[in-house]
């Protein structure tokens, strides 16, 4: 509900649930009953071999979850890596809501995950919407559209037309096909021909209702990209589903992307306070998770409490229980794998599960209506984690959504040899408001070359080129997914060359790349790299072994696209024979790198010339060139000035010392 009053939704009858597992959960928790006196179940499986679709945390974003002073983005925001918030289009005093404007919101989320979903309904006054008629609503509408055209915001995910129509919208309005769905569609398709348009977010599933709206969407070319209701209760949204398909299958329709825009335990005046808690949001995630919802935000129950995202943080603005089940949800990096529950129509023991073979591990959170003893099954594990492993079991707990909870509990820790038989974990879940994780990370990973080929100095190294060991190991890259698309299919950022290669990009500070590399003979090396650059603050680092053999370098900018390469000039190194680990090391975000090079130093002879003035004291003094290649180290005398002679020319040098 977005409304100021609220109230419990009548359910009709052709509504496509489980109405009667849902009357027996809310009943059973008023008497203090826990659902496994009602369904015994005791087995979670998890495949981690069957990936569902890449992690995208899909159900982390809420109504009303922002405003514009609250919460603090950094510290509660992007932690989670939140997907989508859904936001009033418009907050002012005769709006529905004088907060949470989206346009203030979405640029309070730049730099994180998070997008804006516009509820356009928010424009009007009092509850149910008080309908101005159609030429002011279009007005209206217009207004906004025409301030995300001049706004330079790229997070603005979706506008959702209007809310609950099947509760809010008044006969004496017109028809809400002919008079409000289909010309707003049309106007908002004028101005913004992509931005996804959401429907019929209806207060819940209804055969009838959903059967009208899409025969009539088709028939006046006006579907929505996103086809949308709210779900109160995990346990019936198996079956709503299953007969939007049955019921997209007749009418000839593809089947549409889900958007679930509330959603929390109940409708039910006594369910509510469990919103945001982390038993009961398990089942919420895992169900979303395995029929690709493509955005839910949780509910807003506590009107006078907006920018709580979904009652994640207390009145008082501090993490509650349901914040850090979230963030174990942000944590997800990867793929999304297939959990199989007990009963996938009830509220009951659930969970979900993702792995990520760039970090060596998996994990799966676990919860729902259920106590008792759980055996997490794993049938069958990847390859990359099969070895020894370290197994993590971890809860977070939850007893009230203003009880803040300062973190997550460990419970277990221990190493094991994973093989590729079933391994099985127990879980002892103590309340049904609680969660839980496993984590298995794979350790002592094996460090390979790439291709198994060994670099060598004297040469050139492809900085694409580097060891496939995965993130943490042979590479850090801030994020999961090679952004540049190109030649490997790992976390680093990949793109193409003029000339038709390849080079690393998109680089930010603190990301490195390592290289296993054989120096054929002890010697000083002068190292130039090829790179493009358009900022002149850009940089990296190069170690051996773990020890800086050059300082950090600055490179100039090479042009204003990052579509031009030069061959510069980095240092002088001295290397050891043998194999080694060559560490590139990021200290300016956004340079593009194709390649090292490694040539023996060819040092010009420093000569003395004539006796100068006290410029130097006694000790090891470096020698460069103008393109910053070392000439030489010589202990130099005072009193005396020293200059680079080559071939019987005089050459410009700097002296650090």
């Amino acid at each position: 509900m977005t409304g100021r009053t609220q109230t419990a939704h009548s359910i009709p009858a052709d509504m496509s649930m489980n109405g009667f597992a849902k009357i027996i959960t809310i009943t059973a928790l008023m008497a203090g009953v826990s659902l496994t006196d009602v369904v015994a179940a005791d087995t979670l499986t998890v495949d981690l071999t069957h990936t569902i679709r890449p992690a995208t945390h899909c159900a982390s974003g809420s109504l009303y979850g922002l405003t514009e002073t609250l919460p603090d983005i950094n510290e509660m925001v992007a932690p989670l890596k939140p997907n989508v918030f859904c936001q009033a289009a418009s907050a002012l005093s005769s709006n529905q809501h004088d907060f949470g404007d989206g346009f203030v919101v979405a640029e309070r989320l730049r730099g994180t995950t998070g997008s804006v979903q516009f509820l356009l309904a928010d424009l009007l006054p009092q509850w149910p919407y008080q309908w101005p008629g159609q030429k002011k609503w279009l007005e209206l509408v217009e207004a906004v559209l025409k301030r995300h055209e001049e706004s330079n915001l790229t997070n603005i995910d979706s506008y959702v037309i209007w809310n609950e129509s099947n509760e809010t919208w008044q006969e004496s309005n017109g028809d809400f096909l002919k008079d409000l769905w289909e010309p707003t569609y049309r106007l908002i398709r004028r101005y913004q021909p992509y931005t996804k348009i959401v429907g019929p977010a209806t207060s819940f599933y209804s055969r009838s209702y959903f059967k009208e709206f899409l025969t009539f969407c088709k028939d006046n070319d006006c579907m929505p990209d996103l086809i949308c209701w709210h779900q109160w209760g995990s346990g019936g949204f198996i079956a709503a589903v299953e007969d939007l398909h049955k019921l997209e299958q007749e009418l000839d329709i593809p089947d549409l992307p889900l958007c679930i825009n509330e959603y929390s335990a109940s409708s039910d005046y006594e369910m509510r306070k469990y919103e945001g808690c982390p038993g009961y949001s398990v089942p919420f995630i895992s169900k979303f998770e395995r029929n690709n919802v493509e955005s839910a935000t949780i509910s807003w129950w506590f009107p006078h409490l907006p920018g709580r995202m979904g009652s994640l943080l207390t009145e008082s603005n501090e993490r509650g229980g349901g914040w850090w089940l979230y963030k174990w949800y942000g944590e997800m990096e990867g793929d999304m794998t297939m959990v199989t529950p007990p009963n996938d129509k009830s509220d009951g023991l659930d969970g979900f599960a993702c792995v990520n073979k760039y970090w060596h591990t998996a994990s799966v959170v676990l919860g729902g209506n259920y106590v008792g003893d759980v055996d997490v099954v794993f049938p069958q594990l990847p390859q990359w984690l099969q070895g020894k492993a370290r197994i993590k079991i971890e809860r977070v707990t939850w007893e009230d959504k203003d009880i803040p909870v300062d973190g997550t509990d460990l419970i277990d820790e221990y190493e094991t040899t994973l093989t590729g038989k079933t391994f099985t974990q127990s879980v002892k879940v103590e309340s049904e408001l609680y969660a839980y994780r496993i984590t298995l990370t794979a350790i002592d990973v094996p460090r390979k070359p790439y291709k198994n080929t060994i670099a060598t100095v004297p040469g050139i190294i492809e900085a694409e080129n580097f060891d496939e060991s995965g993130q943490a190991i042979s590479y850090y890259d801030t994020d999961d997914k090679n952004n540049g698309g190109e030649y490997r299919d790992e976390c680093v950022d990949i793109v193409t060359t003029e000339a038709k290669g390849y080079a690393i990009g998109y680089t930010q500070k603190g990301e490195w790349v390592e290289y296993t590399i054989q120096v054929e003979e002890t010697d000083d090396y002068n190292i130039t790299a090829r790179v493009s650059d358009a900022w002149e603050l850009d940089g990296f680092h190069l170690y051996v072994d773990g020890k800086e053999i050059t300082e950090a370098y600055t490179i100039p900018a090479t042009c204003d696209d990052w579509s031009l390469y030069e061959e510069i000039g980095v240092s002088t190194a001295h290397l050891t024979q043998g194999k080694h680990i060559l560490r590139l090391q990021i200290e300016g975000s956004y340079v593009n790198i194709d390649w090292l090079k490694f040539k023996p130093a060819q040092y010009t002879n420093i000569t003395e010339v004539l006796a100068f003035a006290e410029r130097f004291t006694l000790k090891d003094t470096q020698f460069y060139d103008l393109q910053g290649n070392k000439i030489a180290t010589e202990r130099l005398r005072p009193n005396t000035l020293y200059i680079a002679v080559q071939a019987g020319q005089s050459k410009l040098i700097l002296i650090k010392q």
